[in-house]
């Protein structure tokens, strides 16, 4: 999953809540896990964060709101972070640094704290050491996730979407967190030349048609990627992946042994 989405499926946006994008609040230097921001969890147990404030969001159909999800959150997950609260809305940051808006009706406030302080992360550029897992483990939670629908900015096992999914199996196996989208979690880990890819590393593609950024994890000689197409989680050669997608580059996010 990539943050842009292309410009037909923008939804018309509120004149009374003008939109301040994901990427606008990094010019604005918000600091990432300052504790002195006031923190906040959601009401229900899974809520949608959009790319921004929408207009009528109580009229608007599921379709419209799809197109406009930016992620999701769920009550496991760790307090977000409130950035700038409006009338309708809140532009807030969650753990996994993801920025998107929210409705206030949504958010309930909880004590000022730095939640975030032991999240382990991956970093820019810098893979882990190496690391040994087992085989069998990792084919038993691929398959797991096999029946999930896939679901644009989805985050849970009623529908993910790609990035998603590699966020969450990278961060059960290692406990370390992955960014949320894929053009983020490209600048994670180390390059490595399509020659030499291993188990584990992360290849990253185009859709061939409609040019989204799509990500997927290299294992027993497959690819495993979450894909609208396929309606799931599908697994496929690198050769068959060529049918569909533009070959981009891959990462190393540490060493894979097999132990």
């Amino acid at each position: 999953m990539s943050r842009q989405l292309p410009h037909r499926a923008r939804q018309k946006l509120s004149s009374r809540q003008p939109a301040l994008s994901s990427r606008q609040a990094v010019d604005k230097q918000v600091a990432w896990g300052k504790p002195s921001l006031p923190a906040g969890r959601q009401v229900d147990n899974v809520v949608d964060i959009f790319r921004c404030p929408l207009d009528n969001f109580d009229g608007l159909n599921e379709r419209a709101k799809t197109r406009n999800r930016q992620t999701q959150t769920t009550l496991t997950d760790p307090p977000f972070q409130i950035i700038e609260k409006r009338d309708e809305w809140s532009l807030i940051q969650l753990a996994d640094q993801t920025f998107g808006w929210l409705p206030n009706k949504q958010i309930k406030t909880t004590p000022k704290r730095d939640y975030w302080v032991k999240i382990k992360r991956f970093e820019t550029n810098k893979s882990l050491p190496s690391s040994a897992l087992n085989n069998s483990k990792i084919r038993q939670r691929l398959k797991g996730l096999k029946g999930i629908p896939y679901l644009w900015g989805g985050t849970t096992k009623h529908g993910m979407d790609c990035s998603a999914f590699i966020q969450k199996f990278f961060f059960e196996l290692t406990g370390t967190l992955l960014p949320r989208n894929s053009r983020e979690q490209k600048k994670c880990g180390k390059t490595v030349y399509s020659k030499d890819i291993c188990p584990l590393d992360i290849l990253f593609f185009v859709h061939s048609t409609s040019g989204r950024h799509h990500v997927g994890v290299y294992f027993d000689n497959l690819v495993w990627h979450f894909c609208l197409d396929r309606q799931g989680l599908s697994s496929e050669t690198r050769e068959e992946m060529k049918k569909r997608y533009r070959y981009l580059t891959a990462r190393r996010l540490f060493k894979f042994r097999n132990d």
